[in-house]
């Protein structure tokens, strides 16, 4: 006997909307594949219209190229796309969408209206079309009288969905996922002017200049822009430029930092660990702050995936380890290039300042400390802000041109203040006037991605100090010049005159322009590190080790000996050669000549500073297991080399150590973040003293 079978197949405008539901889950993911296809189809001008956080309205207009009756009709059906034609396609994406799902998607749950004219020279007097769709069920097209470009509105957005509906949040809340989001298209393409109503009130606009430092000012304020470092860095076939902000913008969340793959917003662990560990290696970051940044990614597509998920927000990267030494170098080397030393004033005296908020780029707002914190979400103005113009009609002017207004009347993507000019009237120019530009941060002697090797015999002979008791005498000193052969040489410090030595742990130094505190052991770790990535990059073979009389055996934990075992290599090339000895056990019969040297085996001996360093490679974070390994092994060996705070040190010993520190690359932090340089400028200690 034959049986109702449990499976059954779905009829069409229930799997639209089961669709639907992974591509648009709010009315922010409607105006991102609207926007999208409005990019695609090379629009200069893209303006989107809301009522109600768009649960009411949203329309997208753009002037880009328009569609034929043809293709605006096979738009509306599902996986129908003009981006791609076979699988292997997909890794070769050069466009923002390429599934065919955007509109079918989003007219299946709203009542949607297509006006269109295709931007095409054989008829130029063509006139435009108009489609009409109803929870997914096609209408019918009539002409109409249209401008070249698109406008898509989308009407009761999830009508026919009450489950989806009940689920989005309040207008405010969705208003501002569309604000965040205009932004991040602003920054991603500065050559389109972008420009964002609701209730006939201009929430966000961007001037469509192609200046990212036009558009940062827009998405991010003045004042925050102001501390932008640019950065461009190239390495392998892919590069990664933008801006970086210097740590007086740090905030409170990571809403400020925007990453783009080939202009596509996206969220990636490694991108952002890569980022912090690139800034902490130059700048001290305290407590929770995070640093604003626009970072673009600009890779070969057959080597990222974006067919994660459905937002198209996630990716996979064939070579992540590469992508994240690139964001960490670019990050690097481009707040090494702004030579920042911190101030005593900036701890000593709180300060406020201005700041706009992040998703409304303007308006103002105080906050204490180096630090600005986070600024609110958007709020929507009662009133219309000072020069934003509103509107003196309901309907849009591009909307009503679309509808065939006279083609002597204004352009609708045109006002009185000229559309694309930034709404806080800034146009890319600072406080002190200066116009804002991307520069490509200036060339550097990148660490290169080979094995990493310590340098010559001499090396230890250069920065080994003598152990005399008794606090360094005071006495005058021949002022140490900085060197400035180098690209990050030019420190700014002037010519340093070294006073004496502080609670045995501080160098007082003297520049033209300010006091100067030294942490000698971080001072030491930095010149040793640099010394030994030196030699790496010179030497072109191993480390130079001191082969050790009786071998002594090192014996690890389970988890230890399994870190130890993948990284045999790597501590090779750092100088200590182990050999498995049985169970957890090695044998260790060469250390770097360094590390045996009398004073480190004071203070414990070689076995001390290899389980240090083991200790510390199991510990090691995952964003860390990625940079070169060898270099965080030197890293780790720099630390436990370098002379220790409570070491009483000669004005000689002081004079070489500050001579070495101001012909490195960077003097500003150890290889760990931490500052080794602190400044009290002369003007700032004579307002001290009310002078």
């Amino acid at each position: 006997m034959s049986s109702t079978p449990k499976i059954q197949i779905l009829d069409d405008t229930t799997a639209n909307q089961i669709a639907a539901g992974e591509v648009v889950e709010r009315p922010a993911a409607a105006v991102k594949e609207l926007v999208e296809n409005a990019l695609d189809a090379g629009a200069k001008r893209v303006l989107v219209e809301l009522e109600e956080g768009g649960k009411y309205l949203i329309r997208v207009t753009d002037d880009g190229s328009g569609m034929s009756q043809e293709d605006a009709v096979l738009s509306l059906q599902r996986h129908a796309t003009s981006k791609i034609r076979l699988a292997d396609d997909l890794f070769k994406i050069t466009t923002m969408g390429f599934r065919g799902e955007a509109l079918p998607s989003i007219a299946s749950v709203s009542q949607m209206t297509i006006v269109t004219r295709l931007d095409d020279p054989e008829e130029p007097d063509a006139p435009g079309i108009e489609l009409r769709c109803n929870g997914g069920t096609f209408e019918g097209v009539t002409e109409v009288g249209a401008r070249t470009g698109t406008s898509i509105t989308v009407e009761n957005l999830f009508y026919n969905v009450p489950a989806r509906l009940k689920f989005l949040k309040t207008s405010q809340t969705e208003t501002n996922h569309i604000v965040e989001l205009m932004q991040r298209f602003a920054l991603a393409y500065p050559h389109v002017a972008f420009r964002l109503q609701q209730n006939n009130q201009e929430l966000f606009s961007s001037g469509g200049s192609g200046s990212m430092m036009d558009a940062c000012v827009q998405v991010f304020g003045r004042d925050t822009a102001r501390h932008l470092v640019p950065m461009d860095y190239e390495a392998g076939g892919l590069r990664v430029w933008g801006f970086v902000a210097s740590p007086a913008a740090l905030k409170n969340a990571r809403s400020w930092q925007h990453s783009f793959v080939n202009r596509r917003f996206v969220r990636n662990k490694a991108v952002t660990r890569a980022l912090d560990e690139g800034y902490k290696s130059v700048q001290t970051i305290h407590g929770v702050k995070y640093p604003p940044a626009v970072i673009m990614i600009d890779v070969d597509p057959g080597q990222v995936d974006i067919n994660v998920s459905p937002t198209k927000t996630e990716v996979r990267f064939t070579r992540e380890g590469e992508i994240y030494s690139a964001v960490y170098h670019a990050v690097k080397e481009a707040l090494l290039a702004g030579g920042l030393v911190p101030t005593l004033i900036q701890k000593m005296t709180p300060g406020g300042g201005e700041e706009a908020s992040p998703a409304s780029g303007e308006g103002a707002r105080k906050s204490s400390g180096v630090g600005y914190g986070q600024a609110p979400l958007f709020q929507v103005p009662s009133r219309p802000p000072v020069n934003v113009r509103r509107q003196d009609v309901t309907q849009s002017p591009f909307h009503e041109a679309l509808l065939g207004k006279a083609a002597g009347e204004p352009d609708p993507f045109e006002d009185a203040a000229g559309y694309g000019a930034p709404a806080n009237g800034y146009a890319g120019t600072g406080s002190n006037g200066a116009q804002y530009a991307v520069h490509a941060a200036p060339p550097s002697d990148r660490v290169q991605e080979g094995a990493l090797m310590l340098d010559s015999p001499e090396m230890l002979e250069q920065t080994e100090f003598a152990r005399e008791g008794g606090d360094a005498p005071l006495e005058s000193t021949a002022p140490i010049e900085s060197a400035t052969g180098g690209d990050y040489r030019n420190h700014n410090l002037g010519s340093l005159r070294v006073l004496a030595q502080s609670r045995n742990m501080y160098i007082v130094a003297q520049t033209d322009h300010a006091l100067v505190l030294i942490d000698q052991h971080i001072a030491h770790e930095r010149v040793l590190y640099e010394k030994l990535i030196a030699g790496a990059e010179g030497a072109g073979a191993g480390v130079p080790v001191q082969q050790l009389m009786i071998p002594f055996t090192l014996e690890l934990s389970k988890r230890e000996a399994m870190v130890v075992e993948n990284r045999l290599e790597d501590l090779r090339r750092a100088g200590f050669e182990l050999e498995p000895f049985g169970g957890e056990s090695y044998l260790v019969r060469s250390v770097p000549a360094s590390v045996a040297q009398k004073h480190i085996k004071a203070q414990g001996g070689p076995e001390e500073v290899l389980r240090e360093i083991v200790d510390e490679l199991v510990e090691k974070t995952t964003s860390r297991r990625l940079m070169l390994p060898a270099e965080e092994v030197l890293i780790t060996a720099s630390c436990k080399m370098a002379v220790k705070a409570g070491d009483p040190l000669t004005f000689e010993e002081m004079n070489a150590l500050v001579s070495d520190l101001l012909k490195s690359d960077n003097p500003y932090t150890c290889p760990h973040g931490r500052p080794i340089i602190v400044e009290l400028a002369n003007s700032d200690l004579d307002r001290k003293f009310g002078r």
